[in-house]
Formats: structure tokens, C-alpha cells, sequence
């Protein structure tokens, strides 16, 4: 069971759906006679972590993890940890008092199974590899919605230069989306949650809100300045393709995960909204 010669990196894949990052392999230390940078597609090099089941849905069901080096099959995760990559073990602390992305390392003498003596605290910058393919499913499973943005003036009639535009999205969009995973007993739980908005005015400038934005009520001044989030035009779209600007409203997530006493976060997720709208200029009427 635990024959994998340590700190032996190697290439770690993934089956089904399932995709997790490729390190390259690296040379054996004392402990191997594998040089994985002369040899790096022998079978012997390679940790495949594979994820079976737990559907696609928010829920995650129940899904199931088998690690293997080479054609062995190896423990995904044992009281040291959570197989790595590299086919060393990453674990945490009793108090779990390390910092999401620290983690304890043991590597383990391939002759008798036992830890190799000294205390290695790293930084990883994503989950141990068998942990990672349950985190990864349960971020995958996560419904991204799109912004649904109004504006007012309305997106569907013609806006004019120097008049305020209020921008905002629909209410009950601005929350946050969760969905889950699990596989051998361990739940995780991944968590998107809207930071910010980026609207792209489609006249070369951008602004950036960090809320919804706040809806335009016929007792606000049409004339005044969103409180929050919004836009005054000072050229028109006519020199434009087709006459018309195009609106860019992207939503920015921030992403994380949890469950089984660990948590860590992943890259922030972005969701775009487009459309085109006119943007013109009033023009003065003399009444003499």
C-alpha cells in the first residue's frame, strides 16, 4: 500500500471529467532508483487520481476516489493526509492552526510504510491532488448565472451624451451560488460569491461597482447621478460599428471551498453580459 518511493514528482492525471494540474517529473532521491527526468513516461512516475460518480448537480451525490502509482493502488488519503502529486501525504495540524494554503508534509520510506522522520510545513497553491479532484468537482458543479442588467435610460431605447445612466442587475441576482461534492465520507462544499462588476461603457472607459447597483425610481431626479453605479456618455456611438456601443457588464466571483475541518480558495470566476445601445445627443429647438 505504500510502496510509492517519496518526493518522487510525477504526472497526475485524471479520468472522466475530472483535471487536475500536470507537474513534471523530477528525479528521485535516495530513496529510488527512478530518474523521471531521463524516463518520464514510465508508468512508474505516474500518481492518477480518478473521480467516479457524484453526478453534476449542486448537490454532488456520492462519488468515489481512487489513487494509484503506476498500477498500484495506493491510499487517497490516510491519518498523514491527502496524497500529493509528488506521492507524499499533506496533512494538517490537530488545532488546525495553519493557514489554508500551509500544509504539513510526510513522505513515506517505501521499504516499511513508515514516515520519514522531520517536520516539512509547505505552501501549496492548490489542494493535495486527491483532495483536489473532489474540490475541483464540487467548483465545476457551481452555476455561474450571468448578470441580468437594466439601466435607465432603458438598454432598449436611445441614450443620450451628458444625461446620467443608472446601471444596476435585476434584484435576487446579487447572491451567493454554492454546490457540493463527495466522495469516501468527505463532503466539500464550493462557494461563489459576487464581488464586483466591471461595466465596459463600449466608449473606451470602464467602471468598476462593487454591489448590485441601485435601481432608478420615478422619484429620483432623471437628471441625477446614480448613487452607486452609473455612467455619463460624452460622444455619441455614431462613429461606431452599426451606429451603436457595446455594453460589457462582467460579474467577478470570488471562489471557495470547505468541508472535512479544511478549506481553500481557487481563481475568481467571471460571467459577461453584452448589448448594444444607441447613445446620441439632443438636439436644442429655438423657438423664436
Amino acid at each position: 500500500m505504500h510502496s510509492l518511493a517519496p518526493r518522487l514528482l510525477a504526472i497526475v492525471t485524471t479520468a472522466l471529467t475530472m483535471a487536475i494540474a500536470v507537474a513534471a517529473p523530477a528525479r528521485a532521491d535516495q530513496w529510488g532508483d527512478l530518474d523521471c527526468q531521463a524516463t518520464p513516461n514510465d508508468a512508474r512516475c505516474t500518481v492518477t487520481v480518478t473521480y467516479t460518480g457524484g453526478g453534476n448537480g449542486g448537490g454532488g451525490g456520492g462519488g468515489n476516489v481512487v489513487c494509484k502509482v503506476g498500477d498500484n493502488v495506493v491510499d487517497c488519503h490516510n491519518a498523514y493526509g491527502w496524497l500529493g502529486k509528488d506521492g507524499c501525504y499533506y496533512g494538517k495540524d490537530d488545532g488546525n492552526f495553519l493557514p489554508a494554503n500551509q500544509w504539513i508534509k510526510t513522505c513515506l520510506d517505501p521499504a516499511t510504510g513508515d514516515p520519514i522522520p522531520g517536520l516539512t510545513i509547505v505552501t501549496l497553491f492548490q489542494p493535495p491532488a486527491a483532495l483536489g479532484v473532489i474540490t475541483q468537482r464540487a467548483v465545476d458543479n457551481l452555476t455561474m448565472p450571468r448578470p441580468v442588467i437594466a439601466a435607465n435610460p432603458s438598454l432598449t431605447t436611445t441614450q443620450f451624451v451628458h444625461v446620467p445612466v443608472w446601471w444596476w442587475v435585476q434584484p435576487g441576482w446579487w447572491q451567493t451560488q454554492t454546490a457540493r461534492a463527495s466522495a469516501g465520507g468527505l463532503t466539500i462544499e464550493a462557494k461563489a460569491v459576487p464581488r464586483k462588476i466591471t461595466w465596459y461603457a463600449g466608449d473606451g472607459t470602464s467602471t468598476v461597482c462593487t454591489g448590485p447597483g441601485t435601481p432608478w425610481t420615478v422619484s429620483a431626479n432623471p437628471l441625477a447621478a446614480s448613487p452607486t453605479c452609473g455612467h455619463t456618455y460624452s460622444k455619441t456611438s455614431a462613429s461606431s460599428p452599426g451606429g451603436k456601443f457595446t455594453l460589457r457588464a462582467v460579474a467577478t466571483w470570488d471562489v471557495s471551498w470547505s468541508g472535512g475541518g479544511l478549506s481553500g480558495t481557487e481563481p475568481a470566476i467571471t460571467t459577461t453580459t453584452t448589448v448594444s445601445i444607441t447613445v446620441t445627443e439632443q438636439r436644442a429647438v429655438v423657438v423664436l
